[in-house]
């Protein structure tokens, strides 16, 4: 299975995506996920729904380049309900599906193809 992994950080100042992705490697490797993309917003406050990154990995989703999306935490990826609520919607519509996850590990959808 293909994963995009995004993280966000809200400042440069201080705040290392690194440990985000580090901690979303590992949850990839322990499920066997290929990672086939990670994206980084680094000083974009989650509040803004156009992200370059998040709009690129966004856009890569819609053309199925990835069969999971997988966030440390879900404020990384939207901090208000209705821009998650769409984006998991989007999510349906392209064909993904919700996967059971454990509490706080943070996988959003993965495909059924």
């Amino acid at each position: 299975m293909k994963a995009f992994l995004y993280a966000r950080v809200s400042t440069a100042n201080g705040q290392n995506p690194e440990m985000q992705l580090g901690e979303l490697r590992d949850y990839c490797s322990r499920r066997g996920f290929d990672i086939a993309g990670e994206f980084v917003d680094a000083g974009i406050s989650g509040s803004k729904e156009r992200r370059p990154q998040l709009d690129a990995m966004l856009t890569a989703c819609r053309k199925r380049r990835t069969d999971a999306v997988v966030v440390y935490r879900y404020d990384r990826f939207a901090r208000s309900l209705r821009q998650l609520v769409n984006a998991l919607a989007e999510f349906d519509a392209l064909g993904l599906s919700d996967h059971p996850k454990p509490a706080n590990e943070g996988h959003l959808k993965t495909g059924q193809r």
